[in-house]
């Protein structure tokens, strides 16, 4: 594609070069990734300041340059364009470069603090399940309709955003789920992208290294509805004391605690997970799953919406009952309350990547809920240099919930190790992090 039809009505300048001769065949925020015709984005960035390694591109022969900088130095050969938001046009630039794959996805997006994973996964399931290629973008795996892989962070850069969508679509696939992040919103990663479906799940503390405010980290949430497109679907956890701030034109609020118009009864909550019963204004359904906690009922919910969302949009009523057998028998995401251990076993096992203080105490109530009575032995780690308020915050949820075994620093960073483990709290007290082991592990970093 030649420069000046890619830019074209994107509000960027041509400071310096020619933008018709200029062919552009790949987009990078990589220098060391650049390649004759790449488009290096020249940006400033959390912990660098790509505009430093313009050169380092051009010299891999990279023919253009997008930054803020008016005045930034290249060669005579490579075409300098300016814009004022780089971020924005960089989501821009690439859903055109790509073939503005999301316009060929029903897309749905899935946002809050807690259970994004879990939702985005079982939409992918069901879509699935119900004989629609549905791909899948969040912080567990990504599936881009040819394989499945581990994932990196919960929502890729625009450039791989965009690009994995196109993939996507030359798949064949016809609907997409994500997980949409705070970084994500507040970084304008997905602001090219108009999605079909928004959903909220909840908004507890997360993110206080990143986010100056909790306003601030509630109003990148809310973003994603101001993305969702004219007669699309937001659905909203209603039990939340946040959910009033989402706003769409149509909306679905979801209640356990009989404050929405769609709900559920939970049927039956056992070792072997959830068997629920889904009521709303013009439909009811059973949904069942390897899942636990009240918690995992209002995501089950929300995805059952979402998925029924998706099939009216793709082929009307038609595709709604396959939805009856394709919501029955689900599994989480893998490290989502996952249970290890088989049936049988003296000991019955979970694993869960909890990272939140809410997260940790809803873990733990929901294996409370299926334990009969027995002991809860919890394995937990910290990591450092993120939200010091929160170290301690998981401890407590143990003291109150569990039996605590041990504790881990897996990853302190720049924290001491004793440091994250015996955290202060907001009363000032400085505590064991575990009444039996607290030891501290230098992990990868991730």
């Amino acid at each position: 594609m030649m420069l000046d039809q890619l830019i074209q009505g994107l509000g960027i300048r041509v400071v310096r070069g020619d933008a018709g001769a200029a062919r552009v065949s790949d987009l990078t925020e990589d220098s060391r990734t650049a390649m004759p015709g790449s488009l290096f984005v020249a940006r400033r960035g959390l912990s660098s300041d790509g505009r430093r390694f313009v050169g380092e591109a051009c010299v891999l022969g990279a023919s253009a340059v997008l930054s803020d900088d008016p005045a930034l130095p290249v060669p005579g050969s490579v075409a300098l364009c300016a814009c004022d938001d780089v971020a924005l046009t960089t989501a821009r630039l690439a859903e055109r470069f790509y073939g503005n794959p999301a316009t060929s996805l029903v897309l749905v997006g899935v946002t809050g603090t807690n259970g994004k994973s879990t939702i985005a996964h079982l939409v992918h399931r069901m879509l699935n399940r119900c004989g629609v290629r549905c791909g899948l973008i969040g912080t567990v795996q990504i599936d881009d309709g040819r394989e499945l892989a581990p994932a990196s962070m919960t929502t890729p850069p625009a450039l791989e955003l965009s690009r994995t969508l196109a993939t996507m679509v030359e798949a064949g696939c016809r609907a997409a789920a994500m997980e949409v992040s705070s970084h994500a919103l507040s970084q304008k990663r997905a602001d090219a992208l108009s999605f079909d479906v928004g959903v909220f799940t909840n908004l507890t503390r997360d993110h206080a290294d990143y986010h100056p405010s909790a306003e601030h980290y509630l109003d990148s949430k809310r973003r994603l509805f101001g993305l969702i497109e004219p007669g699309g679907l937001g659905i909203v956890n209603a039990d939340d004391p946040h959910a009033d701030r989402f706003e769409a034109a149509r909306l679905a609020r979801c209640s356990l605690e009989g404050k929405g118009d769609w709900s559920v009864q939970v049927r039956s909550h056992t070792v072997d997970g959830l068997d629920l019963h889904i009521t709303g204004p013009d439909a009811g359904a059973r949904c069942s799953g390897q899942l636990f906690g009240s918690y995992n009922a209002m995501n089950m919910l929300e995805a059952w919406i979402a998925v029924r969302e998706v099939l009216l949009r793709i082929d009307g009523q038609a595709l709604l009952p396959r939805l009856e057998q394709a919501a029955v028998g689900l599994k989480g995401p893998p490290g989502r309350i996952e249970r290890i251990s088989r049936p049988g076993d003296d000991v019955s096992v979970f694993v869960d990547y909890a990272h939140s203080p809410d997260a940790l105490q809803n873990v733990l109530g929901a294996v409370r809920a299926v334990a009969g009575g027995r002991r809860v032995c919890v394995v937990f780690g910290c990591g450092g240099d993120r939200d010091r308020g929160g170290h301690g915050r998981p401890r407590h949820c143990h003291q109150r919930q569990s039996a605590p075994r041990s504790a881990r620093a897996h990853h302190h960073r720049d924290h001491r190790g004793h440091d994250v483990l015996g955290a202060r709290t907001d009363r000032g007290s400085r505590r064991p992090a575990c009444r039996h082991r607290a030891s501290h592990h230098r992990g990868a970093a991730g």
